[in-house]
């Protein structure tokens, strides 16, 4: 996700310092269904690595969201006649938008299925649930395709509208700044994990702040003085949200620890 996230971030960023207008709800659109494909199939659609929507996926779950809705409204006892509708551009456009889902997630589905995976992603559970419990392979396509419905359209819909309140409004732009901001400093002055986790010096020792730790030495920084040195936070002891507003907050970020660092730092923290 973060690969996705600063990819997208950089484009942009790029975008604008061309002054060219930027579709916000596309590219919103590109961000939440790379996030999808990543976490659901274990590698994104590429649509922000070629600034395009190669499968035509957006479009389709737009279409084929219309069709749904209008369907809900009507009585029961017509709704299995739309399938035949083919007359109408309005229904067989929905139909062929179902159709063309169907196939992109079962083809997702099938790649991933023929490539495992060493890291965990939701559909590696969705075949773990297959091989433990009576699921069939219909019903794990079936939630595969689910996955790209669910967590897109709904999620970049949602960002582009607020997005697009913010952006009108400056006092909340600052407010929405100094809740995040207010937050940062909290977590520094007070955070949870306090006294930090141990760690063990690897084979052959290690030298730390000049002192030397033989292999196998547990060792530990309390992460409340990770983020109250003075040479770092100027009056640490003091509440101070404004501090991540100065012109080094960047800095300042790069000794922001309350969930710790690394691979074994807080599975949570994202």
């Amino acid at each position: 996700m973060d690969a996705e996230l600063l990819n997208w971030k950089k484009r942009l960023v790029d975008m604008a310092k061309n002054d060219t207008i930027i579709d916000f709800t596309v590219w919103v659109n590109y961000l939440a269904f790379d996030i999808i494909g990543h976490f659901a199939f274990g590698k994104s659609f590429g649509f922000i690595e070629q600034s395009k929507d190669p499968y035509d996926l957006i479009s389709t779950i737009d279409t084929r969201g219309e069709v749904l809705n209008a369907l809900g409204t009507l009585p029961a006892c017509l709704r299995p006649c739309m399938k035949h509708m083919y007359i109408d551009p309005f229904w067989s456009a929905g139909l062929r938008a179902a159709s063309n889902l169907a196939a992109l997630g079962r083809a997702a589905y099938f790649e991933r299925r023929n490539n495992p995976l060493p890291r965990k992603d939701l559909l590696s559970y969705l075949f773990a649930a297959k091989d433990n419990e009576d699921v069939g392979e219909q019903e794990t396509i079936a939630e595969s395709i689910s996955f790209i419905v669910r967590g897109s359209d709904t999620t970049s819909s949602t960002i582009t509208h607020f997005i697009d309140f913010v952006s009108r409004d400056r006092a909340l732009q600052r407010n929405l700044q100094k809740e995040l901001d207010t937050l940062k400093e909290v977590m520094r002055i007070r955070p949870t994990s306090s006294t930090g986790l141990e760690r063990v010096v690897p084979k052959g020792g290690k030298r730390i702040a000049g002192e030397w730790f033989p292999a196998g030495t547990v060792v530990s920084v309390p992460t409340c003085g990770l983020m109250s040195d003075p040479r770092v936070f100027k009056d640490a002891a003091h509440f101070f949200p404004e501090r991540w507003l100065d012109t080094n907050a960047n800095e300042l970020l790069e000794h922001f620890m309350p969930f710790s660092t690394g691979p074994r730092a807080c599975i949570g923290r994202k």
